[in-house]
C-alpha cells in the first residue's frame, strides 16, 4: 500500500509538472513551409490555413492571400474563422506571405516586394530596397501559385487578396498589370501618393487600351488617417470608376473614428463580407 501512494504521489507531481510547462500557442489547421524564391532571390515564410472539412474540396476551395503576413495572418485567421462559424462566409484557405526573420527584415523588405519603383519624391522617407514588385509578381504567378497547388492540393475556386498601405499600393499597381492573377481584391489604406502618384499614370496608361477590367474591389480608408492617404485614395477611385471598365465592380467605405493601423480589423472583416457574401 505504501508503494502504491508513493506511485500517485510521483504521478501527481509528473502531471503537475506537464501542465505547468510554457507552451507556444499555436494555430489550428495552420502550416508554415519555406520557398526559395529564383526571381526575387529571398526566401519567404509561407503561411497557410486550410479547413480541414469534408464539404468543399480542398482543390475547390477560395484562397485568401495576405500581405504582411508577419503581422497579419493571425488576425486573418481569426476573422476568416468566426465569420465562418457564422455562416457569413463560405470555407476559404489562407495563404500568408511573410519573411520570418523579424519584424525589422520584414519592415524593410515590404518596401522592396510592394513597389514599382524609388520614391524620389522621399515623402515617407528613404526606402533603400523599394522598385522590386516586378519580381515579386512574378514569384507569385510562377512560384508561389504552382507550389500550393503541389504542395496542399490548392488550385483555387478563386483567388483573393488583401493589401494595406503599401501591401494597398502592390494590390492596385498588381491589378493594372496583372488582373488575371486574382478575383478579388482588398485594398485597406493604400500608400498611392508614393512616388509623386505614379500608379495615376500607370492607370490612365492602362486604361487606353483596355476597356474591360474583370475585377471585384474593395477599398476602405480611415476616416483619421494622413491626408497623404485619404486624398490620394478619393482622387484615384473617382479616376478607375470613372472609366466604366466592362466586368469591373467597386464598393468603398470611409471608417470613421479609426486610424491607418486601427481600420484593419474592421476593413478586413468588412472586406470579405462584400467579396464572399453575395446575399
Amino acid at each position: 500500500m505504501k508503494k502504491f501512494y508513493c506511485l500517485c504521489f510521483l504521478l501527481a507531481l509528473l502531471s503537475t509538472s506537464i501542465f505547468s510547462q510554457d507552451q507556444k500557442v499555436s494555430l489550428d489547421q495552420t502550416h508554415a513551409k519555406w520557398i526559395d524564391s529564383k526571381f526575387v532571390a529571398d526566401k519567404f515564410l509561407i503561411q497557410t490555413y486550410i479547413p480541414d472539412q469534408k464539404i468543399v474540396p480542398t482543390d475547390s476551395l477560395p484562397l485568401v492571400f495576405v500581405l504582411d503576413a508577419d503581422m497579419s495572418f493571425g488576425l486573418v485567421y481569426d476573422i476568416v474563422r468566426w465569420l465562418n462559424w457564422g455562416r457569413e462566409i463560405p470555407y476559404v484557405a489562407i495563404v500568408g506571405i511573410s519573411y520570418g526573420l523579424g519584424q525589422k527584415d520584414w519592415w524593410a523588405k515590404r518596401s522592396r516586394d510592394f513597389s514599382e519603383s524609388k520614391d524620389l519624391t522621399k515623402l515617407w522617407g528613404d526606402w533603400p530596397l523599394a522598385g522590386g514588385a516586378a519580381n515579386f509578381k512574378s514569384f507569385i504567378e510562377k512560384e508561389l501559385f504552382p507550389f500550393l497547388e503541389s504542395e496542399y492540393n490548392l488550385k483555387a475556386g478563386s483567388r483573393t487578396i488583401i493589401g494595406h498601405s503599401f501591401g494597398g499600393l502592390f494590390c492596385v499597381d498588381l491589378l493594372l498589370s496583372k488582373p488575371e492573377l486574382f478575383d478579388n481584391y482588398i485594398i485597406l489604406g493604400p500608400a498611392l501618393k508614393w512616388n509623386d502618384k505614379e500608379i495615376f499614370k500607370q492607370e490612365s496608361k492602362f486604361a487606353l487600351n483596355h476597356p474591360t477590367l474583370k475585377a471585384n474591389v474593395f477599398t476602405a480608408i480611415a476616416k483619421l488617417d494622413n491626408e497623404d492617404i485619404t486624398k490620394p485614395w478619393t482622387e484615384f477611385f473617382d479616376q478607375i470608376n470613372s472609366r466604366n471598365y466592362k466586368g469591373f465592380t467597386l464598393k468603398t467605405w470611409i471608417i470613421e473614428d479609426e486610424d491607418h493601423l486601427s481600420m484593419l480589423p474592421v476593413a478586413v472583416t468588412r472586406g470579405l463580407k462584400s467579396t464572399f457574401n453575395k446575399k
